[in-house]
């Protein structure tokens, strides 16, 4: 009975072997990246950055495994400033630098196979730790940022943490594989920013700001580990 039991187990394992196809394993990723920060309290526009990192796909299913990464996203955010004199909107180049960790789902509808081009779905979560928006090259002594005239130093209260939730599409072919992706973040990386407006006594008493950042990024990984062993 025993060697029945240990015979039908290890059949399993091997069906498991031979059929989980979805590709696993550690992957060095690089790639494309622009975030965009959507706000009425602060006009910018996106610029072109990049992401590099380390992603591990794990799970024994043919149709599905999991995504979880790491990985460094510099990006520019191009922001309307005035300086003092008031003479002229001018650009001032924000730097926005993150490490994010997610974890995602890959559903496969061309299931991963030897040697054969695979495609599906991608959904998950992210959170995302950075420093504050701080001006890229320039001189920051007077600038305003329109239209509410937010000033340097307040943009350093920028909130550093970000959360959300990501949508794409990922694919390959055996060792290479890609990921598009839309993210979108839940944070109010604004709460914190003020627009120079206190009383006498010192007293903020300017708008509470608010503003959430969105990106897209396409990325292409290549396993430099893999789990599975032949």
């Amino acid at each position: 009975m025993k060697k029945q039991i240990l015979l039908t187990f290890s059949i399993i394992l091997l069906t498991f072997s031979t059929y989980a196809q979805a590709p696993r394993g550690f992957y060095a990723v690089v790639g494309y990246s622009q975030t965009s920060l959507k706000s009425s309290y602060l006009i910018s526009e996106s610029k072109p950055g990049f992401y590099a990192g380390i992603t591990f796909n794990m799970g024994y299913h043919e149709n599905y495994n999991y995504q979880f990464e790491a990985v460094y996203k510099q990006n520019t955010i191009a922001a309307k400033y005035v300086d003092n004199t008031f003479a002229e909107a001018k650009d001032a180049n924000l730097k926005y630098a993150t490490t994010e960790i997610g974890f995602y789902l890959n559903y496969y509808i061309l299931k991963p196979e030897e040697g054969e081009f695979f495609l599906g779905p991608q959904a998950g979560v992210f959170a995302s730790f950075g420093d504050s928006l701080s001006a890229s090259g320039e001189d920051e002594n007077g600038q305003n940022y329109l239209p509410y005239l937010i000033d340097s130093n307040s943009l350093s209260d920028f909130s550093k943490i970000n959360y959300g939730f990501g949508l794409g599409l990922t694919g390959g072919f055996n060792k290479i594989r890609f990921d598009f992706r839309y993210s979108l973040g839940m944070a109010n990386t604004l709460g914190d920013v003020k627009t120079n407006s206190y009383d006498e006594n010192n007293n903020y008493t300017g708008p509470t700001l608010s503003g959430k950042t969105n990106s897209l990024t396409f990325g292409v990984s290549y396993m430099i580990f893999t789990s599975i062993k032949k």
